[in-house]
């Protein structure tokens, strides 16, 4: 039986052990809804935003979760996968569609796509210094559109087209980019509002306590009381 002294020690280093595990567990918590946030706004970039939320939400579920919450976090990776999978077939349909609808080559769809991608960090800057967050969601999805519209207009006139057929074509490539762009942000909200509810259900789980095993020989100091 273990004397009171070896108790204390093995109740304290239970309860170190345990505490370092939550401020962990809080710490990884934290740093995936912050970055799941930031990941949403890149969409508006044309960056791959929602692929990225992916990714950092699979990071989360290898490194903090316990068997309790294992399964959760698998069937949460795969709905974000097959929304990131819509999110993606979404934006190219409307993009192509928006730019061959009205005739347009290839070429004016990836000049579009440059354009597109150009105009939303030009954008963001300058709604950044207008109004921050706000300024640059704006700003991003305006000016991605008007690049977009920008380079396909100029794909068209490099082919030879007229200049009012090529500016038809302009026209539908920024309508495609903004409602492409709209359609893949709800689909990253629908991501966001996914993770954030599993983070809810994996906190409010109890995890399970790690079992402590025996110190080693030569490591604390045995302080049992010696037998007389």
């Amino acid at each position: 039986m273990r004397q009171i002294p070896d108790l204390l020690c093995a109740g304290t280093t239970d309860h170190t052990i345990d505490k370092q595990d939550n401020d962990m567990a809080i710490l990884w918590t934290v740093l995936l809804i912050i970055s799941v946030f930031f990941f949403w706004l890149l969409g508006i970039l044309g960056l791959p935003g929602n692929w990225l939320m992916l990714i950092a939400t699979a990071i989360y579920a290898l490194a903090v979760p316990t068997d309790a919450t294992a399964s959760l976090w698998w069937i949460v990776m795969t709905i974000l996968l097959v929304l990131a999978i819509a999110g993606e077939v979404i934006e190219m349909f409307a993009s192509a569609h928006g730019v061959r609808k009205h005739g347009g080559s290839k070429r004016s769809a990836l000049l579009s796509f440059a354009g597109a991608l150009i105009g939303a960090i030009i954008g963001a800057i300058i709604g950044t210094g207008v109004m921050p967050i706000i300024g640059s969601l704006l700003g991003a999805l305006l000016l991605s559109g008007a690049g977009a519209l920008v380079g396909a207009f100029l794909g068209e006139q490099w082919i030879g087209r007229s200049v009012d057929d090529s500016l038809q074509v302009g026209q539908a490539a920024f309508w495609a980019r903004l409602a492409g762009t709209a359609a893949k942000m709800v689909i990253g909200c629908v991501m966001l509002a996914v993770v954030l509810v599993a983070l809810g259900l994996d906190l409010s789980t109890p995890r399970e306590a790690v079992p402590i095993s025996e110190q080693p020989k030569g490591g604390t100091p045995d302080l049992r009381t010696p037998k007389l």
